[in-house]
């Protein structure tokens, strides 16, 4: 059963990689763990992360059977972080 879960976490961590360097998803400058929504839409991950899949990318081979379960992986990462600003500079407390 870990390894399924730890199969779950490399695909999301592959899947959110995608959303940042297709600029969906942006890292904080302040805190490395904050994630939240880009200036592109999510069309954007799709399209970087399909070519990738079918140019045979090692690793998006190696964690999604398939482009489509790729893309529901892009879905749910981005939908997870949906905020406008990092989570850590937003606590109350945080400055």
């Amino acid at each position: 059963m870990s390894d399924a879960l730890g199969h779950g976490e490399a695909q999301r961590n592959a899947a959110t990689g995608i959303a940042i360097e297709s600029g969906v998803l942006q890292v904080c400058a302040i805190h490395e763990d904050g994630i939240f929504t880009g200036p592109k839409n999510i069309e954007d991950a799709y399209k970087l992360g399909s070519a990738r899949f079918k140019r045979g990318d090692e690793q998006l081979k190696r964690l999604f059977s398939s482009q489509q379960e790729l893309t529901d992986c892009i879905q749910e990462v981005v939908t997870m972080r949906e905020a406008d600003v990092c989570g850590s500079c937003d606590s109350p407390g945080n400055s």
